[in-house]
């Protein structure tokens, strides 16, 4: 359903200025990434080929009308109003410039923003098990905030991770409000469905562990890990505990949705999923599924194989194995293989995985399918449902990130089933279905944004490295063994970052410690949590 009232004159296949816009974010930290890290003779090949790569775009306004109407959003003021005002207050609760309450993975983050800005790039840790050792992670999310950093120093560029991250939230709700009629009991609908969607983790916990849980619950609590080996997380979750996994993952999606028919967009699409896997690698590993259908089915409705000439995808492919490169250095240090049967009880796993499946995403998108049929719903569910047979890292992180792009498209079609006219009383009981599903789902955020508004702020740490901010331990995602792997020969030589002070002031999670003294939430409760969320694994 597009909105009636855009107020764009381009045709709804043309990329509009919402959606230069969302590339541009997505794809300025990859050129930040390949000029900092790179020998300046593989950087400016690389810096032509994502030149050539964004072609569509740099080159759109000479091909589109040059009145002026052609480069006004395709938004009213109306929904920019509530898209600047909803991301800006909904990012500001996240904590990411610790203005209000942090979650426990911005302890690391923080380490991780404080080494980009007080050390050359690469960032190097000097030696483990032989071996040089330097920052191996997906660091697109701080790489502007770092660059400011590095002209304004750290606490400036804790301010500019604020915005770049609020910015990442309002181009969001914008592409989901483009979507929509300019109504303000929608923009509102809208702007609720999408900070307040997730699963139904309030029932899966009180089946699993309901006495226990009902004891030990109050208001802060996250109950996301009510399965125990994995979580689907909620838009507000992702947001306030991984923004640098989501961001890239729900504008490509955006992306998507706004444009089903693009072929702009179609050749923009090799560089979009490029930068996505310097946000994210698992989460574009999430994404490919969505492009690899858009790509085969406008193939075979125009019945063209255009979409695979080596003259759209060769130069992001170019780009795509430097990054690749990059991030599966020292792979053989994260834990991954099957999920199922690992002890013989094969039957009661795939229950296990029936269940959660059911509760975080099956009952709802059916729901969803019932009012606004969609083969990208469809394919979302079916990567939901399997999502959990195969696990990699010690969180699990390969379930919790490759299902960011898929909740995504569930969230954008829960607004447009809900916003959509009612013919018949049916199909209003049907969206009362829905929205009563989507109420009780909202549990879960709600507590998210308990936390951030109930536990004070805590400071930043100006001088803990990656490194004393995790005890002196060399996480396997964040650092990486560097031997006689090629890529070695194209970066720039590793800068060894001082290791600094690795004690208790260092390593102390504030974060962790706000939440066990709350209310009467007991530390045996918060141990699981604090096994995987503490880990900068997860971050």
């Amino acid at each position: 359903m597009l909105n009636p009232t855009r107020v764009t004159s381009e045709p709804a296949s043309a990329l509009d200025p919402l959606d230069r816009i969302a590339i541009a974010y997505l794809t300025l930290p990859p050129a930040i990434f390949l000029l900092g890290w790179f020998e300046w003779w593989v950087a400016v090949p690389l810096m032509v080929c994502m030149a050539y790569s964004l072609r569509p775009i740099l080159t759109a306004r000479a091909a589109t009308s040059p009145t002026p109407t052609a480069i006004r959003l395709p938004v009213t003021s109306l929904q920019l109003t509530v898209a600047v005002a909803v991301g800006c207050g909904w990012t500001l609760l996240g904590g990411t410039d610790h203005l209000a309450f942090a979650n426990a993975d911005w302890h690391i983050r923080d380490a991780v923003l404080h080494d980009l800005v007080a050390s050359p790039w690469p960032v190097g840790y000097g030696l483990l098990d032989g071996k040089e050792s330097l920052l191996r992670a997906p660091v697109a999310f701080y790489l502007p905030a770092a660059l400011v950093g590095k002209v304004l120093g750290l606490a400036t560029a804790h301010v500019a991770m604020g915005i770049w991250t609020a910015t990442g939230a309002t181009l969001f709700l914008l592409q989901v409000l483009s979507l929509t009629p300019s109504r303000l009991r929608v923009a509102l609908t809208v702007s609720a469905v999408v900070v307040l969607f997730s699963g139904l983790d309030i029932i899966g916990s009180l089946l699993n562990d309901g006495p226990r849980f009902r004891y030990d619950w109050n208001i802060t609590t996250h109950i996301e890990w009510w399965a125990g080996k994995f979580q689907y997380s909620s838009m507000t979750t992702q947001l306030f505990w991984v923004p640098n996994h989501a961001l890239g993952g729900w504008l490509t999606i955006g992306l998507l949705f706004r444009h089903p028919r693009s072929a702009q967009l179609n050749l923009l699409l090799p560089i979009v999923v490029v930068a996505a896997a310097l946000w994210s690698p698992l989460t574009a590993l999430g994404l490919v599924p969505f492009v690899l259908w858009r790509v085969a089915a406008d193939s075979w409705r125009e019945r063209s194989w255009r979409w695979v000439n080596p003259m759209v995808w060769a130069p992001a492919a170019a780009i795509g194995l430097v990054i690749s490169a990059y991030l599966v250095l020292d792979p053989g240090r994260l834990p991954k293989g099957v999920a199922v049967g690992r002890q013989d009880d094969l039957l009661m796993d795939l229950l296990q995985q029936a269940q959660f499946f059911l509760l975080e995403a099956g009952i709802i998108g059916a729901a969803i399918l019932v009012l606004h049929r969609s083969s990208q719903v469809a394919l979302a569910l079916a990567i939901l449902a399997l999502l959990p047979l195969v696990y990699l890292g010690p969180a699990n992180d390969l379930v919790m990130r490759a299902s960011i792009p898929s909740l995504a498209i569930l969230t954008i079609a829960s607004c447009l089933a809900l916003i959509e006219p009612a013919a018949d009383k049916k199909r209003f009981r049907y969206k009362g279905v829905l929205a009563g599903l989507l109420l009780i789902g909202a549990v879960t955020p709600v507590e998210e944004i308990a936390r951030a508004v109930l536990l004070p702020a805590w400071p930043v740490n100006m001088t803990a490295t990656l490194i004393g901010a995790d005890c002196g331990h060399f996480s396997p995602h964040y650092v990486a063994r560097l031997g006689d792997e090629e890529i070695g020969h194209l970066m720039r030589p590793m800068h060894r970052i001082p290791l600094g002070p690795q004690g208790p002031a260092s390593c102390g999670n504030p974060a962790f410690e706000l939440m066990w003294s709350w209310g009467s939430t007991p530390r045996e409760k918060l141990r699981p949590l604090v096994s995987v969320r503490g880990k900068p694994g997860n971050s």
